[in-house]
């Protein structure tokens, strides 16, 4: 038993000096006892140690179902031989108890020649760098989440505004009203934002998002669009939303208050669906060519909204940032760390770019980089 405890240590000691003759790591949690959806900040950084090889890093976490993450920050020193890497990540747990972030590391070993070599291609024929990759298995660690309070909606820091267009209108006409719950922290995103009623018809959209993330968190704004209709007056009941705070660990309340909507009864005669006076039944089959040439208008003008909207919503928010962001950058290291923590495999290629123009001797410009970065997207 002890030859095979010795062994275990041995094996165990080893590997820590295998990590050891190249680099060194640390991770750094800012809380590891979060609430569920309460913001964790990751820190993990890799200094190079073994400089006689030439070094990169590539990491990331594991995707889970227990928590949803984000890269916000890389950060990155030395050159060649003295590899310096910093990476931060926004984590928010989505269940209480024990869980694990699970990570996976790569390490790509090359060599000095091996980075010339690459770099003696002409413009149209760049070599691609030769690299020995391995994948290395680093500990996950551990969160221990707490529950929230029972009913909590939104986690975070919030407040909420409204406004209804009128609260007045004729029988079935649609009241238009938006609803916005801005703040700090987890995106309040509310599958039920009002509750169900059966004295009133509700129509609403898929909520339009706005969220951007740092170290320091993520500020969100999130709109509703939604109308109400009616064929009588009624009535909108209260709603309270129930939100928690982490950092005060309070509970609060978002309230829309109770609203009284008058409704104007029209007379059968100008309502469009005469449900009440039916004219009498004829064998006049003339509507059909009418009814199916509307039928084809509605289906055409739905898919191509349909399609609008999609198009329209997709990554417009993020592209934006993006773009900002790349427009006011001054110099390549800058750019690199921007797309590198967007963790989009598009820029793979422009990454590259950017890594042998710093590194070695890149046959494009940073200037030119930029402009062809900002005119894909």
């Amino acid at each position: 038993m002890k030859r095979s405890l010795g062994s275990l240590l041995l094996l165990l000691f080893y590997s820590t000096l295998a990590w050891s003759e190249d680099f060194s790591y640390s991770f750094k949690l800012d809380n590891h006892q979060p609430y569920v959806k309460e913001a964790v900040l990751l820190t993990l950084e890799i200094n190079q140690t073994n400089h006689d090889k030439v070094l990169f890093f590539n990491f990331d976490l594991e995707k889970s179902p227990n928590y949803h993450f984000q890269r916000v920050a890389i950060q990155e020193r030395g050159k060649h031989h003295f590899a310096y890497r910093q990476y931060s990540y926004l984590i928010y747990p989505l269940k209480a108890g024990k869980i694990d972030l699970n990570f996976k590391l790569q390490k790509q070993v090359t060599n000095d020649e091996s980075i010339l070599y690459s770099y003696s291609g002409d413009r149209d024929n760049i070599k691609a760098l030769v690299t020995v990759d391995s994948d290395i298995h680093l500990p996950p660690v551990t969160l221990e989440v707490k529950s929230l309070p029972h009913g909590t909606e939104v986690v975070g820091d919030f407040k909420l505004k409204y406004q209804f267009k009128t609260h007045h209108a004729n029988a079935y006409q649609a009241i238009p009203f938006e609803l916005e719950i801005k703040g700090h922290g987890y995106p309040p995103l509310i599958k039920n934002i009002l509750l169900s009623e059966s004295n009133f018809t509700l129509f609403k959209e898929e909520p339009l998002i706005k969220s951007v993330s740092s170290i320091k968190g993520t500020e969100n704004t999130i709109s509703y669009s939604m109308a109400l209709s009616n064929s009588k007056s009624f009535l909108l009941k209260e709603r309270k939303i129930k939100g928690f705070n982490p950092k005060t660990q309070k509970s609060y309340l978002l309230n829309l208050p109770e609203q009284n909507f008058t409704i104007k009864q029209v007379a059968p005669s100008t309502l469009i669906d005469k449900t009440d006076s039916p004219k009498p039944l004829e064998n006049d089959f003339s509507w059909l060519g009418n009814f199916f040439s509307y039928f084809i208008v509605f289906i055409a003008g739905y898919l191509t909204a349909l399609s609008f909207k999609w198009k329209q919503r997709t990554g417009r928010i993020e592209i934006n940032l993006i773009k900002s962001k790349i427009k006011n950058i001054k110099d390549e290291k800058e750019l690199l760390q921007v797309l590198m923590a967007t963790n989009d495999r598009t820029f793979n290629k422009k990454i590259q770019e950017l890594e042998t123009l710093i590194y070695g001797k890149g046959k494009k410009s940073f200037k030119n980089i930029k402009d062809e970065i900002l005119k894909e997207l």
